[in-house]
């Protein structure tokens, strides 16, 4: 295998998985209707939001570009909300969104695997195209107790660029100092994640059959992975330091 100090891996699918849930869901769309239109009906919200945000994430991939969680809500999602007030609670708001597709849990043996590689001597960094900004991963870490594994972290709503563009992997590497060539990949999606780390240069790509099983496309010689997994563990023969 090629000489790697880097690791980067995504978060939706591979490092954390959407769990169905329809209690749990509900509850956070009824949060999310009361704290803003308490007035309306819920399903009749809840169905415009949806449909707010499928034209916003069609922008989004269209451009490669992502906002933040105040445009996300100020210009797309609730446009009639007053600026201020979006302002203030614009980061709880795309928390409950994401909570209303799912609960979120760390995929099996994730934690373990991190840290192990950690202390192999592994550079690691996380690349993803999470809608929101730090407020849900920095919670998460806290309650992994992964605070200290990542040197970088580049959310596409924080940075603004998206995969499968290159240059959200440029700008990890360049964070973390390393030449992409030594630098690894470890994500679910053929078509957004892949061919970009291709394109930046990235040495190692490894692809996780997620059990989401969202990115079932075939492999080409555009989005071939050089280790294909399907449980986080093996990831520790792969990167053995």
């Amino acid at each position: 295998m090629k000489k790697t100090d880097g690791i980067f891996f995504d978060l939706g699918g591979t490092l954390r998985l959407e769990i169905k849930d329809a209690a749990f869901q509900n509850a956070a769309k009824r949060e999310l209707h009361a704290m803003i239109r308490p007035d309306a009906d819920v399903e009749t919200f809840y169905s415009q939001l949806t449909t707010r945000f499928s034209i916003y994430k069609s922008w989004a991939v269209n451009t490669r570009r992502e906002v933040g969680d105040a445009l996300l809500w100020g210009l797309f999602l609730q446009p009639e909300l007053e600026e201020s007030w979006v302002k203030q609670h614009c980061h709880e708001l795309t928390y409950l969104f994401r909570k209303t597709k799912g609960r979120r849990q760390t995929v099996s043996h994730g934690t373990e695997v991190v840290r192990e590689l950690k202390a192999r001597g592994y550079r690691l960094g996380i690349i993803s195209n999470l809608i929101g900004e730090d407020y849900e991963v920095n919670q998460w870490l806290r309650e992994e107790r992964l605070e200290d594994a990542f040197e970088t972290i580049v959310l596409s709503s924080v940075c603004g660029l998206r995969k499968p563009g290159d240059a959200i992997y440029r700008l990890a590497c360049d964070d973390m100092g390393i030449e992409p060539n030594r630098c690894a990949s470890v994500a679910d999606n053929l078509d957004t994640d892949i061919p970009g780390a291709v394109k930046a240069g990235i040495g190692v790509n490894v692809l996780f059959h997620s059990p989401e099983q969202r990115h079932i496309v075939p492999i080409t010689d555009a989005n071939r992975p050089d280790y294909e997994i399907r449980d986080f563990l093996e990831l520790l023969r792969i990167f053995e330091g």
